[in-house]
C-alpha cells in the first residue's frame, strides 16, 4: 500500500528490503503542466501515468519513463528512486 505526503506530492511503495519514491505529482508541479498534457503530447495511457504517479504498479515501462523524461526535461531519478532499508 502506497503513503502518500501530501505536501510533497510523492508516494511511498514498501519492498521487503526498502521502498521506492513515486515522484511524478512533485515534478508535474515543479515543471507547471498536468498529466492529461503528458498524456496528449506523448500519447500515453492514462493508467500508465496514474500508477507510476502512485506507485500502484508491478513493474515500470521504461519506454513511459523516456517519454516523460523527454517531456518533463528530467532524468529518471527525478521520477522514481529506491531507497535501501540499511
Amino acid at each position: 500500500m502506497a503513503k502518500t505526503s501530501k505536501l510533497e506530492k510523492i508516494y511511498k511503495v514498501k519492498n521487503e528490503n526498502g521502498y521506492y519514491i513515486f515522484k511524478l505529482n512533485k515534478v508535474l508541479d515543479e515543471k507547471n503542466t498536468t498529466k492529461n498534457h503528458v498524456i496528449e503530447t506523448k500519447h500515453i495511457d492514462f493508467n500508465s501515468i496514474q500508477r507510476l504517479a502512485t506507485g500502484n504498479l508491478t513493474r515500470i515501462d521504461l519506454n513511459i519513463i523516456a517519454k516523460l523524461c523527454n517531456e518533463l526535461n528530467c532524468k529518471i531519478e527525478d521520477l522514481v528512486e529506491y531507497v535501501n532499508k540499511d
